[in-house]
């Protein structure tokens, strides 16, 4: 059987609502998080606590932002989950005082996925270019995601800079340094106060966070 060709005008990106819970695990779920089966369903259960808290700001769920794409029918064919990463908590991995600013300022994808009859025909760089348009106006600098390295030329495609680390100079003059195995990490700048400097042999974030 031969995958449905999409018009993406027929396309249609929306805001996930609390009743989108089931669907948008489900969609995320397509995604290789590296995860054992059994522990798949305590990683994407934070989404589902994430659509109930909503507010009238910029993002769709306060510091977070889900969306579906639905093809003609009504039918949810992929989604994207965005949100501030788990090492901007982690005492060891960032330091307490910026913390507050790298999750005002950096945020993550934590999945993009699009159903298999429907890859292929530019879902997934519709829902990111949403994404990043809603950061970029809510006063976001900097767009991050991990990924697997086969990726590494589809996320170059849109834009994004990849290196087995994450590396970006704070205010206070620390090198930020996240290295997770087994990923790529990539990121995309979403403001013209953010640049790329080259710092120890990695591509580094400048500028991205307020003095």
């Amino acid at each position: 059987m031969h995958a449905p060709t999409t018009d993406l005008t027929d396309i249609r990106v929306r805001t996930a609502t609390p009743e989108d819970g089931d669907t948008l695990v489900e969609l995320i779920s397509l995604v290789d998080l590296q995860l054992r089966a059994e522990d798949l369903p305590g990683a994407l259960d934070p989404m589902r606590y994430a659509l109930t808290d909503s507010d009238d700001g910029p993002l769709s769920h306060r510091r977070n932002h889900f969306l579906i794409a639905e093809n003609g029918e009504g039918v949810p064919v992929g989604a994207i989950a965005c949100g501030f990463a788990k090492w901007m908590s982690d005492r060891n991995r960032s330091p307490v005082i910026m913390r507050r600013k790298l999750v005002e300022r950096i945020s993550t994808v934590h999945g993009l996925a699009v159903v298999p009859a429907y890859r292929n025909q530019g879902i997934a760089r519709t829902l990111l270019r949403h994404a990043e348009d809603t950061f970029r106006d809510a006063g976001y600098t900097v767009m991050t995601l991990r990924h697997d390295r086969s990726l590494t030329k589809f996320y170059g495609r849109l834009g994004y800079t990849s290196h087995n680390r994450l590396s970006m100079t704070l205010p206070t003059g620390e090198l930020l340094s996240i290295l997770d195995r087994g990923w790529k990490h990539a990121f995309k700048l979403l403001s013209p106060a953010a640049a790329i400097t080259t710092v120890q042999g990695m591509p580094t974030i400048t500028g991205a966070l307020p003095d």
